[in-house]
């Protein structure tokens, strides 16, 4: 489930499919785009946009999805799916 696809879904049913409404989503990722900006950016960049690691960090701790799950699920490697869960839950908690 990508955030684009998202968008077609009313308030009360985009709050059943991620857990949080609509403007705490777009809260959050606005704190996970400053914390990004205040990052060194090396590296590669990401494949998924900020809405989809959130999306992404949001399933598995509410589904309790399996990291490979997940890694079917966006198309990732499963070590990138830890990465990303590993840091969008830190930066979400601070």
């Amino acid at each position: 489930m990508r955030y684009e696809n998202l968008s077609r879904y009313t308030n009360a049913e985009f709050k059943r499919l991620v857990g949080v409404t609509r403007e705490l989503f777009d809260l959050m990722v606005d704190i996970l785009a400053l914390a990004e900006q205040q990052k060194k950016k090396s590296g590669r960049p990401h494949s998924l946009s900020l809405a989809d690691q959130l999306l992404l960090t949001l399933n598995y701790l509410r589904c309790y999805k399996t990291q490979i799950q997940l890694s079917a699920d966006y198309n990732l490697a499963e070590s990138n799916v830890n990465r990303t869960i590993a840091s969008k839950s830190v930066t979400c908690r601070a």
